[in-house]
């Protein structure tokens, strides 16, 4: 059993880069829209708990659901539009039917766990290097969480003086421990489609 809470060692991050600001990579608009049909029917209110610039949210927006945004990092958007709330740490006091993000690549495995102790629906892309070690491979095993593998690498946006080179998947907990497969030439990277101009 995946305990909800975690002391987590910030000290371990001293002088690398997420102490310097620099472990934050928005999500590309066109990684974002393949996710959409995987959003069971269900859900209205969605979590966004790493909110960062936006991206996710306004796709999510668009599309007609309800975002409550959360982040450590509250001043990437205006003021106001974040709620300050530590995921790993602190407990939600809001109703919420999904949890959908781009976690700091550093604390995959911690934000993992902590996705999976809040027994709702959740999709996070991330490195798939999420997939490597025995811990994390039963993780993906006992609770029969799926991928949606993407085409190609995605495109993230920062401030960090390299760009990311890995490839990248979606985990979600749909209980089918299946591989999706999205090709990602078909999506735009621009915010300014539907879903429903998708579909058809």
């Amino acid at each position: 059993m995946i305990e909800s809470k975690k002391a987590i060692d910030v000290g371990k991050w001293e002088g690398n880069r997420r102490e310097k600001g620099e472990d934050f990579f928005a999500t590309s608009y066109n990684a974002i829209f393949p996710i959409l049909k995987y959003i069971p029917s269900y859900v209205k209110t969605i979590w966004e708990p790493t909110a960062g610039s936006g991206n996710i949210t306004r796709i999510l927006k668009k599309n007609g659901y309800r975002v409550i945004q959360t982040d450590i990092n509250t001043t990437r958007q205006k003021k106001g539009e974040v709620q300050f709330l530590d995921f790993l740490q602190d407990e939600p006091q809001f109703e919420f039917d999904a949890i959908i993000f781009n976690p700091p690549f550093s604390y995959k495995t911690e934000f993992l766990e902590r996705a999976i102790s809040l027994n709702k629906f959740f999709m996070f892309i991330c490195p798939i290097t999420i997939l490597e070690t025995k811990k994390r491979s039963l993780i993906y095993f006992n609770s029969k969480l799926s991928i949606i593998n993407l085409s190609n690498r995605v495109g993230y946006e920062g401030n960090y003086d390299k760009k990311p080179f890995f490839h990248s998947i979606w985990t979600l907990n749909d209980g089918l421990s299946t591989i999706h497969f999205e090709d990602l030439s078909k999506y735009p990277n621009s915010i300014n489609q539907t879903q429903l101009d998708l579909e058809q």
